[in-house]
């Protein structure tokens, strides 16, 4: 695994020091209070599990799952996946999360929470990346301020790989680099099936892609065929079949399913 890192980020020495400097910050802070640690599925486990370790008044622990949905996580589309056991109203929760990057989950997560009435809400973070922000949010507790690189390590994965790692490191691009293309083109498929945007769009969306370069040789292949088999604007022939789609989307790892209604008038 570590011959797939470019480069440490934050070192494991760097890590345990700083969970002790969060732990005894935390500890201060709650002392004498009812706390409540809750923390953010999957990638928080590791850094809680220290944390926790590290905080030296009584505290109660509970997860919580929330999800982006869609091929793309750029939408700000996120779903309640698995909910607290604990009842939250008049205790102290503080959120436990890995990483903070765009705010968009931890938005979410905190305008939900707050519906409960919880007495306090307050959010600890390992890592925060301030030039993906999107949505502004408090970060109470911060251990790392990290540059925008692709990283894994300490519970933060990459294909649900590389969590086991005891530091943060910067991914080899060429790693994430064509399932992050292949992403992007199933979901612009998927937009096109859907009717979000005209075949027209779609096959601009390729050929700037294309005309862009660097991209992975399969990925290349598959938008130079999805092209071919468009057509010219304006052509008899212009046009994807429902064959085309699923030719194509099962070259993406994915099956079209095809579901019937009846017709509205």
């Amino acid at each position: 695994m570590q011959d797939d890192i470019a480069e440490i980020l934050v070192t494991q020495e760097e890590i345990q020091a700083k969970v002790v400097e969060l732990g005894r910050r935390i500890s201060e802070d709650y002392r004498g209070k009812d706390l409540l640690l809750v923390g953010l599925l999957r990638g928080a486990i590791v850094f809680l599990s220290d944390l926790m370790r590290a905080i030296d008044i009584p505290v109660r622990l509970d997860f919580i799952g929330i999800s982006s949905y869609g091929a793309s996580t750029e939408s700000g589309a996120v779903r309640l996946v698995m909910d607290l056991e604990s009842d939250i109203a008049g205790r102290h929760v503080l959120i436990v999360e890995d990483i903070v990057d765009t705010g968009k989950t931890l938005a979410y997560l905190v305008e939900n929470l707050r519906a409960r009435r919880p007495a306090s809400l307050r959010i600890c973070a390992l890592l925060d990346k301030p030039e993906r922000r999107q949505v502004p949010i408090q970060i109470d507790y911060v251990g790392f301020v990290i540059p925008d690189k692709f990283v894994v390590g300490y519970g933060l994965d990459f294909a649900e790989g590389y969590r086991n790692l005891p530091f943060v490191g910067v991914l080899k691009e060429h790693l994430y680099k064509e399932v992050l293309m292949r992403g992007a083109i199933l979901q612009r498929i998927q937009n096109y099936l859907n009717r979000q945007i005209t075949l027209s769009e779609l096959v601009a969306w390729a050929r700037d892609t294309l005309a862009a370069g660097d991209l992975p040789l399969n990925e290349a292949s598959l938008l130079q065929e999805l092209i071919a088999r468009v057509g010219e604007p304006g052509s008899p022939g212009f046009g994807l079949t429902v064959d085309d789609c699923a030719d194509l989307l099962r070259r993406l790892g994915h099956e079209m399913r095809v579901s019937l209604g009846p017709l509205t008038y």
